[in-house]
């Protein structure tokens, strides 16, 4: 690394980190994974929260050759990194030291989890990534979680099942609906992906802890992430049971839409919102003109969601895995397997 330095990623850097992630993972996976919008944001293949903190390695002529990113959660049992090297540039150490950076970072952020509970550093591979998953298994993860990912060809219009009475579908309001959906999405995922006591963040942060927050004035096309018009909740009365987030533009291909996420509360499951959430959403692609919708989940999924998918028609054509190092030990808050 004597030739290769680290300095904090600009938004004049997105042309090169899109050009040096694409480069990496054509050989890899066979698909690019990131993009720079119209407005100029860098969007990987994952999404990378805003308020990520980011870094290049430059080499001594100041060309990006490696990037990394490390998220800042307000709720911190789990921090996320990810990143990419030039393929010109591999065996050289720069995995290492961008690995290195993101633990660092990891480490302060999640130092402000509540006493007691375990906290960890993630990252996400495909299994065609031999030479990263071998990199991040030197460096002490290890997998916890496949995913699979499938996809379906739509031939016909979909058909949305009718909800019993008192329920109704809609659209989602992407401005003004968050104070009601946010609370379903928690309890959806809470005893998937973990929780931490009411009143702990508050603690930390009365201790040092920073809360970071996305900057409004900030243009974004939000067609990567939560795209209007193809996002849906399900009411009872007006408390939501359950909703589904798509994605209408996609960074490896323009012919195909996403669904990002899709959550029913506990006390709603099993009882086919799940399946008229996700035809809603599959009639929002036709309706657009989509004819693929992708969408990954836990091949271990407490709720067995892969049957529900593979219900609807989707079929399975490539795996992913979670990796991660434990940062702090102590309680585990997360449900990781069934």
């Amino acid at each position: 690394m004597d030739k290769y330095r680290i300095r904090p990623y600009s938004s004049l850097d997105a042309h090169a980190v899109v050009d040096l992630i694409n480069a990496a993972s054509v050989q890899t996976v066979g698909f690019p994974r990131a993009v720079v919008d119209a407005v100029g944001n860098l969007w990987a293949y994952r999404f990378t929260p805003f308020t990520s903190e980011k870094v290049v390695a430059i080499t001594e002529s100041n060309e990006v050759v490696g990037y990394a990113f490390s998220t800042s959660n307000d709720d911190p049992i789990a921090a996320e990194t990810g990143g990419a090297v030039h393929p010109d540039y591999w065996n050289k150490g720069i995995g290492s030291v961008l690995i290195e950076w993101a633990e660092s970072r990891a480490g302060a952020v999640l130092n402000h989890a509540p006493a007691g509970i375990r906290t960890v550093l993630q990252t996400s591979l495909f299994e065609t990534e031999y030479d990263a998953i071998k990199l991040y298994k030197d460096h002490g993860y290890f997998a916890v979680r496949e995913w699979v990912h499938l996809a379906i060809e739509l031939t016909e219009p979909p058909v949305i099942p009718s909800l019993p009475t008192g329920w109704t579908l809609r659209e989602m309001d992407l401005d003004n609906d968050w104070d009601i959906v946010s609370p379903a999405m928690d309890e959806a995922f809470t005893d998937h992906w973990g929780a931490i006591p009411e009143g702990s963040i508050e603690s930390a942060k009365e201790e040092g802890g920073e809360s970071r927050v996305e900057s409004e004035s900030e243009p974004v096309d939000k067609s990567y992430s939560n795209a209007p018009g193809y996002c849906f909740i399900v009411l009872d009365g007006s408390t939501v049971a359950g909703g589904i987030l798509c994605n209408a533009k996609l960074v490896e291909r323009n012919d195909t839409g996403r669904v990002g996420s899709i959550f029913v509360r506990p006390a709603y499951r099993k009882r086919g919102i799940a399946q008229t959430l996700m035809l809603a959403a599959f009639d929002a692609f036709w309706k657009n003109g989509f004819r693929r919708v992708i969408t990954d989940t836990d091949v271990n999924s407490f709720t067995d969601s892969t049957r529900l998918y593979k219900g609807l028609g989707m079929i399975p054509y490539r795996s992913e895995f979670t990796f991660e190092k434990e940062i702090r030990p102590g309680r585990e808050a997360r449900r990781l397997n069934v």
